[in-house]
């Protein structure tokens, strides 16, 4: 079943050639220009559309709409069951092969997902491999980093998880807190400040 048929049965339970052989030769010994799957593609998308309208619209909520967390908690679902079984055929679905904007909505699906810690773990280490090789960008390393230790109950690394307290949005516990901004750094992040600066901006506008 494809995505979008998944995500259709959970709406209805409730988203010319050279002659010259040294020309021939240099042809034949570059390595192909990788095809980007537009089915996988095209389904991440999708996804990451209906994810984000239903989101907003919880967030502007204050979270507090139960009905709207239960379809993105079934969206969510439907999402990481396509996931596991893209990942057992073509591994991580990084920008070779669904393009940059879909490999972003992967991370977002994973990021969001209160689906078993054992695949966010075995994601993480994949996403980890993908960064190395250039086909994710390292911030989405620490991002699911974070969400990894905060679900084992530990200190996030690089606080890109935020909480309201006493009205006002800062990060969760942070491990060795003064060294954040040297971790950020090395994972191509901003400081903590700034990055505060625009998590507040973005949910509690004055």
């Amino acid at each position: 079943m494809s995505l979008v048929e998944r995500l259709q049965d959970s709406r209805r339970r409730e988203g010319h050639p050279s002659q010259k052989a040294p020309r021939v030769a240099r042809t034949s010994s570059a390595a192909p220009r990788p095809t980007v799957n537009r089915d996988l593609r095209t389904q991440l998308l999708r996804l990451d559309r209906i994810d984000s309208t239903l989101r907003s619209a919880w967030v502007a909520t204050e979270f507090k709409d139960r009905a709207l967390e239960r379809k993105l908690n079934a969206l969510t679902d439907a999402g990481i069951d396509w996931l596991r079984e893209t990942i057992k055929v073509h591994g991580w679905p990084g920008h070779r092969l669904v393009g940059r904007s879909a490999a972003a909505a992967a991370w977002r699906l994973i990021q969001h997902a209160d689906c078993s810690l054992a695949f966010q773990k075995r994601c993480l280490k994949l996403l980890r491999d993908a960064a190395a090789r250039g086909d994710v960008p390292i911030q989405q390393v620490a991002y699911l980093t974070d969400v990894v230790r905060m679900r084992e109950g530990k200190k996030q690394l690089y606080g890109t998880k935020f909480r309201k307290v006493k009205g006002a949005l800062v990060p969760y516990p942070i491990e060795k807190e003064a060294d954040v901004d040297l971790r950020r750094k090395a994972m191509n992040l901003p400081s903590l400040a700034a990055y505060a600066r625009k998590i507040r901006r973005t949910f509690q506008p004055s």
